[in-house]
């Protein structure tokens, strides 16, 4: 189950991703958020979080869902840059927990939630 809806997308994400995928990359980017707070959220539910944690993780789910719509087919790509010439060109992501590409703004999300640290609850 996705940690954030529809509703929570349109106010959060930025809109670009169409409203037939809009479920399925919610989805993927909860799984995501799974891997990147090493499933501490799955463990209890979103509901066992406090309201802080909960509106930081939507925040996250929809920023990440927007991420990997813009992004998606360059993540797994073999390459992380290109050069010709004077012209140079890489891609920057953040890696997290589980080889999990995201933002700097997601991770700092998650982060301010206490969920992302390695440490043992």
């Amino acid at each position: 189950m996705a940690y954030a809806t529809v509703a929570e997308y349109e106010q959060y994400g930025d809109g670009s991703i169409p409203a037939e995928e809009l479920p399925a990359a919610l989805e993927r980017a909860s799984d995501q958020i799974d891997a990147l707070t090493y499933n501490r959220i799955a463990a209890g539910g979103i509901i066992g979080l406090t309201s802080f944690q909960q509106l930081k993780v939507i925040k996250a789910v929809c920023q990440q869902a927007d991420f990997f719509h813009t992004y998606g087919d360059y993540l797994n790509f073999p390459l992380s840059g290109y050069s010709a010439g004077s012209v140079s060109l890489s891609f920057k992501s953040v890696e997290g927990a589980g080889g999990v590409q995201t933002t700097e703004a997601v991770s700092s999300l998650l982060a301010a939630t206490g969920l992302t640290s390695r440490r043992l609850s």
